[in-house]
């Protein structure tokens, strides 16, 4: 019986050795939360450059083609308004740029970090969609204006507008739809999954603090 008992005592404290080498400390799980901040952070950035190339190419593209167009003053002035709906963007983008490249993630601010972050990620979802719901339609006026300028060689200046009317309207009925349903794609996978991934960070970190 004595020889049970002690057979028992060594098990219970082999189990109990056992269970602290395998338990991971809050600070593992701080560090693991810290790690996760900063992959989500990298990835944000590599999205970021991507959305700046986009509008700084568009800016020059478009620039370039207000230079060059001579003689049609319409698509000379197109070329200008997209280039200056696109620059404010390309200022934008740079600063969420900015911020991130200064913030520093450690355990000590996580918390802070994370719903820094978070604000800053859904304020920048709902700017992007809602001034690309009303750009989307006008994307779409113009794309085919500057169709008929690049693949035709029309003059835009000296369309027959009264004729145009109605296949631009179409363009910008179908170009609402159509955004919408492309922006709804593309945010969520350009930033959705950042945001998800940095909430759920912060859901955590806050039961670790309570169970604390």
């Amino acid at each position: 019986m004595m020889k049970l008992d002690n057979l028992k005592d060594a098990w219970k404290q082999y189990a109990a050795q056992a269970a602290a080498v395998h338990q991971v400390t809050e600070d593992q799980i701080s560090g693991l939360m810290k790690a996760r901040t900063e992959n989500a952070v990298t990835k944000l950035k590599k999205n970021i450059y991507f959305e700046l190339g986009v509008q700084l190419l568009t800016v020059v593209l478009f620039g370039i083609g207000a230079v060059v167009v001579q003689g049609d003053e319409v698509m000379k002035a197109l070329c200008v308004m997209i280039m200056v709906i696109c620059l404010p963007f390309l200022g934008y983008f740079w600063a969420r740029l900015q911020h991130l490249r200064q913030l520093n993630v450690t355990t000590a601010n996580l918390r802070a970090t994370l719903r820094n972050l978070t604000e800053m990620l859904t304020g920048l979802i709902k700017l992007y969609f809602w001034t690309n719901m009303l750009l989307a339609p006008l994307g779409l006026v113009a794309g085919q204006l500057v169709i008929l300028k690049l693949a035709y060689g029309i003059n835009i200046s000296h369309l027959p507008w009264e004729q145009m009317y109605l296949r631009l309207m179409v363009g910008f009925v179908i170009g609402a739809v159509v955004g919408y349903l492309f922006l709804k794609w593309y945010i969520r996978k350009m930033f959705g999954n950042h945001l998800k991934t940095l909430k759920g960070a912060y859901c955590e970190l806050e039961s670790l603090e309570i169970a604390a």
